[in-house]
């Protein structure tokens, strides 16, 4: 496969993520939402700031932003060599920088981590399996979702591996692991503070 395929994946896919469900919702309702909360248009601050329906609306958006381009590529291009995991990384990874510095918004957005859910299950779903449920225990355990979700982006470059896909998959999840930590660069410190926010449950 040519070297241009790559960059028009990329590109593509930079612009597609840069489609930020949760601020254009907040415009609907007339809030910013990066001055609000935490300050990004991710779905657990919309959820925060607009309530569960429109969170739940905004999870399942960026869910299918990651998932549906990511598809699109693994069953429509040669598998040969895995040529097609390969662009669908290209993708992903171009949908985690458009979702996290829109340029729609001023390179402003979300964390990254529903596209990333999204993406895994038609590149890495055995991967999406283990992360959701890691997810899971940790959210529960802790009521965090920062917490939640570093421990699930983590987990992803030892399961691609344990798995045996591709070395180009294991890749693909430390970048992701970059991309992701550097979002919630402040919530690592706020978790090292004692200080994150948690979601409580109510009466």
């Amino acid at each position: 496969m040519c070297w241009y395929w790559y960059i028009i994946t990329i590109v593509i896919s930079y612009f597609v993520g840069s489609l930020s469900f949760g601020a254009f919702l907040a415009q609907i309702n007339k809030v910013d939402i990066f001055s609000i909360g935490s300050g990004n248009s991710g779905a657990t601050n919309v959820k925060r700031v607009l309530g569960s329906r429109a969170g739940i609306l905004v999870f399942i958006l960026d869910f299918l932003k990651g998932y549906i381009p990511t598809l699109i590529i693994v069953k429509n291009f040669p598998g040969e060599d895995h040529l097609n995991i390969r662009l669908a990384i290209f993708g992903l990874i171009g949908i985690l920088l458009g979702h996290g510095f829109s340029i729609f918004y001023k390179f402003r957005g979300g964390k990254g981590i529903s596209s990333t859910m999204g993406g895994l299950l038609s590149i890495m779903p055995n991967t999406l399996v283990i992360g959701i449920f890691l997810w899971l225990v940790i959210f529960y355990a802790t009521r965090i979702v920062s917490m939640a979700s570093l421990c699930f982006t983590a987990s992803t470059i030892l399961t691609s591996y344990l798995f045996a896909y591709p070395k180009d998959c294991v890749i693909c999840a430390a970048i992701i692991n970059v991309i992701v930590f550097w979002q919630h660069r402040t919530n690592i410190v706020r978790l090292i503070n004692g200080t994150e926010y948690k979601f409580t449950k109510k009466s």
